[in-house]
């Protein structure tokens, strides 16, 4: 059984679920009066109390043969038609059936106003973005322009790419190149955050950009050129800060998120749109040492994968809760609480293109199915002055609040994420 909160998604209404409650075979499980097995009443009791009680979804899982095709049998049906409407007047919310094969999935949903619906897909976040559907879905051909490139992806890879809704947080020097590339992938909708604007010392690193575009909004300047590599692109800018209710808002209605902003800010609010909202994302960074006497260090860029239920960014100590206090105040307050004024960091578009790489590889990868390790989510370091590759296991907090069961469970929230649904 899973139970799954609601949230709303591009496509419509999503089940997010949070929670498996397992059944136990010849105590749970037990000899079926009209099929093979069926679950006990208890077990059914208990699970949909708990749904009633915490506003939640009841689902009913189970498997069955097969490959990539799946339907329900007749005695499935019928089960769902003597139990479910009841189900549903107990618990006061959406409950249904899932029925899965390894590379399909089917649902049949009886909703809160007393209509039934079937589940278009069930879309699986990790190493491989998995959409399952109840038969193999159909693409037409890529056009002339997407030729050569749905020749690794397929035409259903390039129609999938087309179909994805794609943020990006952070138009800077890595933002900038996550747009132009996203764009020319052919991703079908970007959503743009960034609150600053472009100044002379950007130039460098802005993709396309010029003289004229200073004092511009950098949401303005990565819509141009996304629009330029893709005039059928869908453009969401939103010129704020990734903590305003309207980009927030816009997030959580992603498929992916590219975390392309360095602040804790930036990283804490993206973390929670991940977990709670069962997004995939990456976040990119370069970092480059260099101390007052013009020394430099050991250059490094980092792509971290950001997968729901894993090691998140606070686990991994990537959020300075000091530095989250002084961002979440207005401009004026945060500088005054900073000691030392900034010092702009050392940025090379080189090395921001390297960063940029291999996040979008992995993006590109993973949301066509061509990962060869669906678990394999270790960060990727590179140091360029050495030609050194490392791969970073993600770690995990037993106590997480953000992205583990006992973390989540003792803050009055729900509990372990295992799978998201999207109706």
């Amino acid at each position: 059984m899973l139970l799954a909160g609601h949230a709303e998604g591009a496509r419509g209404p999503r089940l997010l679920a949070y929670d498996l409650i397992t059944a136990t075979n010849d105590t749970d499980y037990i000899p079926g009066e009209y099929g093979h097995r069926a679950l006990s009443p208890s077990f059914v009791r208990d699970a949909a109390v708990r749904a009633r009680d915490e506003s939640a979804a009841y689902l009913a899982v189970h498997a069955h043969a097969g490959l990539d095709r799946v339907r329900f049998s007749s005695v499935d049906t019928t089960s769902h038609e003597r139990g479910y409407p009841a189900l549903r007047q107990i618990t006061g919310q959406t409950v249904g059936g899932l029925v899965f094969t390894p590379h399909a999935a089917a649902g049949d949903l009886w909703l809160p106003d007393g209509s039934r619906t079937p589940l278009a897909e069930t879309v699986i976040p990790g190493g491989n973005l998995l959409r399952l559907r109840p038969y193999p879905a159909t693409a037409v051909p890529a056009g002339p322009d997407h030729d050569r490139q749905a020749r690794l992806l397929g035409d259903v890879g390039q129609e999938t790419l087309n179909r994805l809704r794609v943020a990006v947080v952070g138009l800077g020097g890595v933002g900038s190149i996550l747009v132009e590339e996203l764009a020319r992938l052919g991703v079908g909708t970007l959503v743009l955050i960034d609150d600053d604007t472009v100044e002379a010392t950007n130039l460098p690193r802005l993709v396309a950009a010029g003289k004229d575009d200073i004092g511009r909004l950098k949401t303005d300047l990565a819509a141009r050129n996304a629009q330029r590599a893709n005039p059928g692109i869908r453009l969401i800018p939103k010129a704020a800060r990734v903590e305003h209710p309207e980009a927030l808002k816009e997030l959580a209605l992603c498929d992916w998120i590219f975390l392309a902003a360095d602040s804790a800010s930036a990283r804490h609010w993206v973390n929670a749109i991940v977990q709670q909202f069962l997004i995939s994302g990456v976040q990119v960074g370069v970092k480059i040492p260099v101390d007052s006497a013009g020394c430099v260090g050991q250059i490094h860029t980092a792509t971290r994968i950001m997968l729901p239920g894993d090691g998140c960014l606070w686990c991994n100590r990537l959020i300075d809760s000091t530095q989250l206090a002084i961002d979440m105040h207005p401009k004026a307050e945060r500088d005054a609480a900073r000691y030392i004024p900034g010092v702009p960091a050392p940025s090379v578009i080189t090395l921001n293109t390297l960063a940029s790489a291999e996040a979008l590889n992995h993006f590109v990868l993973a949301a066509t199915g061509l990962h060869d390790d669906d678990h394999d989510h270790a960060a990727v370091i590179h140091r360029p002055r050495t030609r050194q590759r490392d791969l970073q296991d993600p770690r995990q907090d037993a106590n997480c609040r953000w992205c583990t069961s006992t973390g989540r469970l003792g803050r009055g929230d729900s509990g372990s994420i295992v799978h998201k649904a999207a109706l």
